[in-house]
């Protein structure tokens, strides 16, 4: 009984401690019909050039992002200087990247890691068939599960996705305005873990779509 009592408690304070995320006000997690999510940057023939501010381990950077879509889950992103030099050049891919270039002040592993997951959040198409619960449905908007990211659909659009790793979040992004096109034309991706974040305002003049 003594050693019963003992694993018990054991296997309790495991579970305790690995912890899994419980997005906010859920009761839990239900199979979902199929749903395509995040379709924003799926069009070969598009080009997207955003006003970019980012802000990255106390480095304040201003300039151009330039998000163009080379098939359905690859794309090149580069952020130009206002005075057109390349500060960071990356071509992302669901499981890998290959990096160009990057400015010195962002070449450490950590930091490029972190701002490729941030772009390959923010662009890659995904499939959920799971979908969080909520005690009062009618109160909340649909949120769909995809591996370790959940995605806030309002009115057919992703309005928010948010990444969580060991239990916490991780890191935001917040597609807050569209066009008539249905192209996010304002995006923040906050991390929640660095002092990290991207604000995002689209140029139309210098999009193509």
């Amino acid at each position: 009984m003594i050693r019963f009592l003992i694993c018990s408690f054991f296997l309790l304070v495991f579970f305790v401690s690995c912890g899994t995320y419980q997005y906010p006000n859920a009761s839990g997690i239900r199979e979902s019909a199929p749903k395509e999510l995040n379709n924003y940057y799926i069009d070969t023939a598009q080009t997207f050039v955003y006003r970019a501010k980012l802000d990255a381990f106390k480095k304040h950077i201003n300039g151009s992002l330039l998000v163009k879509t080379l098939a359905r889950n690859e794309h090149r992103v580069a952020l130009i200087s206002d005075f057109g030099q390349t500060l960071f050049d990356v071509t992302i891919s669901p499981s890998e990247h290959k990096l160009h270039y990057t400015m010195h002040d962002l070449n450490k592993r950590m930091v490029v890691k972190e701002i490729v997951n941030i772009f390959r959040t923010m662009t890659e198409q995904r499939h959920a068939t799971s979908a969080v619960m909520f005690a009062n449905q009618q109160h909340y908007y649909p949120v769909y599960v995809v591996d370790n990211c959940y995605y806030v659909v309002k009115e057919r659009r992703v309005e928010r996705i948010q990444q969580v790793k060991r239990a916490k979040e991780h890191l935001t992004i917040l597609y807050g305005e569209w066009s008539e096109e249905d192209i996010p034309t304002r995006i923040v991706a906050e991390h929640k873990k660095f002092p990290l974040t991207i604000d995002l305002t689209l140029d139309v003049d210098q999009s193509t779509f």
